[in-house]
Order: structure tokens, then C-alpha cells, then sequence
């Protein structure tokens, strides 16, 4: 009686880590610093300031979500398929790009690092009009940032 009792509480402990640590709540000040980092550099470069979206923040945060859990590996694959999504929750969809990282502990990191990269630079500087930010932490306590930009 008493193992089972243990085992349940382990178990539930878990769960309620593993949805935590998925939850786009959990990591709001740290999206609240991408998009202010992303808007400032953009404005720097005489652009206007890119509109957070609730749907696109859905679908980034699964996204960064299933590679924190292992679900799909650390990279692009399946972006067809979100922009697709994208275009469903913004009817006059014209332009769709992502950034994603893994590794970066703050939101100024994570845009550093995106600005140094030719490709992640011309998202954030593209000719987008929203932004869709997910982070997700795995076990390890390794943070995934996906950055979805839909114009």
C-alpha cells in the first residue's frame, strides 16, 4: 500500500513538472524579452514593430514544445506543416518564416545569437507584420526557442 502510494505521488509529481515545464505561462518574461529584444533591433533598422499573435504563439510553443520532449528533433522539420497552420489562423498570410535555438538561457541571448546568423537576421528584419514566440525546457533544463514570423 504504501509503494503505491509512493508511486502515485511520483507519478503525479512528474506530470505536473513535465506540463509546467511545457507551459508557454511559465516562460512569459523570457517571451516578453524576445519580443522586445527582436522589436528593438528592428526598429534600430528603421522597421516597424512586429505585433505578437496569440495563434502563432500555439503553434511555435508546440513546436519548441515536441523538441524539447524528443517528439521531432532539433530543427525545421514540419515547417510546411506550421505554416499551413499560420495561414489558417491569418487569412491574408503572404510571408512565413522561423527561427529556432536551443541551449540560450535568456531571451537577449537568444536574439544575439539570431542576429549573428545571416539566415535568423533576415527573419527578424523580413517584412513581417506578426510574431509567434514558444520556448519549451527539456529534463535537462535545456531551454528551445522557436520564433514564427507571418506577414
Amino acid at each position: 500500500m504504501k509503494a503505491r502510494f509512493l508511486l502515485s505521488s511520483f507519478t503525479c509529481l512528474t506530470l505536473c513538472i513535465t506540463l509546467t515545464s511545457f507551459s508557454p505561462n511559465t516562460h512569459s518574461n523570457i517571451v516578453n524579452d524576445i519580443l522586445s529584444q527582436t522589436n528593438q533591433f528592428r526598429r534600430s533598422k528603421g522597421l516597424t514593430a512586429l505585433i505578437i499573435n496569440k495563434e502563432l504563439n500555439a503553434i511555435a510553443q508546440k513546436h519548441s514544445a515536441d523538441m524539447a520532449s524528443g517528439r521531432v528533433g532539433f530543427g525545421h522539420g514540419g515547417v510546411s506543416k506550421r505554416n499551413e497552420m499560420a495561414g489558417n489562423a491569418i487569412k491574408s498570410l503572404s510571408s512565413f518564416a522561423e527561427n529556432i535555438a536551443y541551449g540560450e538561457t535568456s531571451g537577449e541571448e537568444v536574439v544575439n545569437d539570431w542576429k549573428k546568423s545571416p539566415g535568423h537576421r533576415r527573419n527578424m528584419l523580413g517584412r513581417y507584420k506578426y510574431i509567434g514566440i514558444g520556448i519549451a525546457r527539456d529534463r535537462r533544463g535545456r531551454m528551445y526557442y522557436t520564433q514564427i514570423f507571418a506577414g
